[in-house]
């Protein structure tokens, strides 16, 4: 099957839409984030100015690194998957959907355990674990407290001398602080994040590779590429809801598939309103959950979701 007719299948948009959507896109789009800093001219300054580490070079930078265990596991894919020439390790990732304090530091969690399962998986013994950071760069205030940085690492409840040192460090940045708990590099940075305006040397040079990933039109394919096979796997739920549905008719099995898509989409957002989940899962007409699950692809939010549906 033509790429486009994948596209229109599968995602619900147009090649031409999915085209203007891509020309829209900022460096907060994880793919742009991804093709920006797959350049160490600019993540090796990046990194140094969020985790204060000297990067001499790199051995890897990897953007939308996929990392899955096992055949029938749950994998995971790094926004810039970066190994310095100390073999450290850094996972930054773009994070523009809401999350609740319970949602995120799970998800944080995960990736943490994939980067040490990827090197033992590899034959190395626990103690040849790397040390790892774990950056998330979120375009929202995970915590609510107005910091422009969260940093966690392990200690001992009762001697905070006392850390366990784990070679774990997590590091969470929030574009929209109002706390300069860092110093003037990230503060222009993040406030690029969220304004767009670039104010020093380094911010106007990403200004520019945005505009050269935006223009780029092997990288806007496989854009569109990369959101076919996300809805691909998506829409597993529509074929699993369809055939499970057979014996209670055909009808029925449709509407259960498309729902739980719909449902799978907004779950990324935050937890969905019970009352809005009941209004989905008990929706009949299939024109109407088709525009839904159209719907559910577009928007940022579940409150975006609810205002349009």
């Amino acid at each position: 099957m033509k790429q486009k007719e994948q596209v229109n299948r599968i995602y619900m948009l147009t090649e031409e839409e999915i085209r203007a959507e891509y020309e829209k896109k900022d460096i907060t789009d994880d793919f742009i984030f991804g093709k920006v800093m797959e350049n160490p001219v600019n993540s090796i300054p990046m990194l140094e100015f969020l985790t204060g580490n000297k990067i001499e070079s790199v051995n890897t930078i990897i953007t939308q690194k996929a990392i899955k265990i096992t055949s029938d596991g749950k994998g995971v894919r790094y926004d810039v998957y970066v190994e310095d020439d100390k073999d450290i390790v850094y996972d930054t990732e773009m994070q523009n959907r809401s999350a609740n304090t319970d949602t995120l530091p799970r998800r944080v969690r995960f990736y943490q355990g994939m980067i040490d399962l990827n090197i033992l998986e590899s034959g190395a013994d626990y103690d040849m674990l790397k040390e790892s950071y774990v950056i998330f760069i979120c375009t929202f205030d995970p915590f609510g407290k107005d910091l422009c940085c969260y940093e966690f690492e392990n200690i001992c409840r009762y001697d905070n001398k006392i850390i366990f040192n784990d070679g774990r460090k997590i590091l969470i940045f929030n574009t929209k602080g109002k706390i300069i708990n860092v110093n003037k590099e990230v503060a222009d940075f993040l406030r690029y994040l969220e304004t767009k305006q670039a104010t020093n040397e380094f911010t106007r040079r990403l200004a520019r590779e945005v505009e050269r990933v935006r223009h780029n039109k092997e990288w806007m394919v496989e854009y569109m590429k990369t959101l076919v096979h996300d809805m691909d796997v998506r829409n597993e739920g529509i074929a699993i809801g369809i055939e499970q549905g057979i014996e209670q008719g055909i009808e029925q099995g449709i509407t259960q598939g498309i729902s739980q898509s719909v449902v799978d989409f907004l779950s990324e957002y935050g937890q969905i309103p019970e009352s809005i989940r009941e209004r989905i899962c008990n929706e009949k007409d299939v024109e109407k959950l088709k525009n839904w699950n159209k719907l559910s692809a577009k928007v940022s939010s579940i409150e975006e979701f609810v205002e349009k549906m």
